[in-house]
């Protein structure tokens, strides 16, 4: 289960106390199918509140976990990133004022990509991830493509009213940079930057739940 303690851990603080929280995944993808991602978890927005809930040992049933536990996980994530082949320069920051964390690293094709987005998830995610892939890339098309086939609403199912309630401001930011200009892209609700070379695409949690948009987009870079 180490693998999967980013989710775990850092969003057992968002999910289960706090509505104000952002997830955000970067990638910066070469032309050859090479890249960085980074994955943040920002809870600024409620920072105070998680302050406060962090020297409790227990809210509404579920253990608190504490700093310590926190930086431990997060640790043994990079470890576990590491060990993966085509995986090189793994970071991570833990800002316990505002109550930012963030894990990166440099993966050398997109299969390793699929590879590190597990350690990203939890275990029911991770199924879906492994039986349809979250990123491929076509080098000679140069189409990037990003899936989410997990069922968050069916999911949500298995929690009680008052915990799914917390999910009302929730959101999740992806941002993917290229080296070539963007020529179009499949989410109309994404915004490519001016210079074509970046896309980003805001999403609520709530939304994704009730099926009104998601994270998925086909990319198409121009040639």
């Amino acid at each position: 289960m180490k693998k999967y303690i980013f989710n775990v851990v850092l969003l057992s603080i968002s999910f289960l106390f706090t509505s104000c929280f952002e997830v955000v995944e970067e990638i910066s993808l070469n032309d050859n199918g090479s890249g960085n991602i980074s994955m943040t978890i920002n809870l600024s927005r409620s920072k105070t509140k998680v302050s406060s809930i962090m020297l409790m040992d227990t809210i509404n049933g579920y253990k608190v976990p504490k700093k310590r536990e926190v930086e431990k996980h997060i640790q043994e994530i990079v470890t576990a990133l590491k060990s993966i082949k085509g995986v090189s320069n793994v970071k991570y920051s833990t800002d316990f004022t505002d109550f930012i964390f963030n894990v990166s690293c440099d993966f050398a094709n997109v299969d390793v990509l699929n590879k590190v987005i597990l350690h990203f998830t939890t275990r029911n995610q991770a199924n879906a991830v492994t039986n349809s892939k979250q990123f491929s890339y076509n080098k000679n098309t140069k189409t990037f493509v990003r899936t989410y086939k997990y069922n968050l609403a069916r999911e949500m199912q298995k929690i009680s009213k008052k915990d799914r309630a917390v999910l009302r401001d929730a959101s999740i930011t992806t941002i993917y940079r290229f080296q070539s200009p963007i020529a179009m892209s499949k989410n109309k609700v994404a915004r490519i930057s001016k210079n074509k070379k970046a896309i980003m695409l805001s999403v609520s949690v709530k939304e994704m739940i009730n099926h009104k948009t998601n994270i998925k987009n086909t990319i198409q870079l121009k040639k």
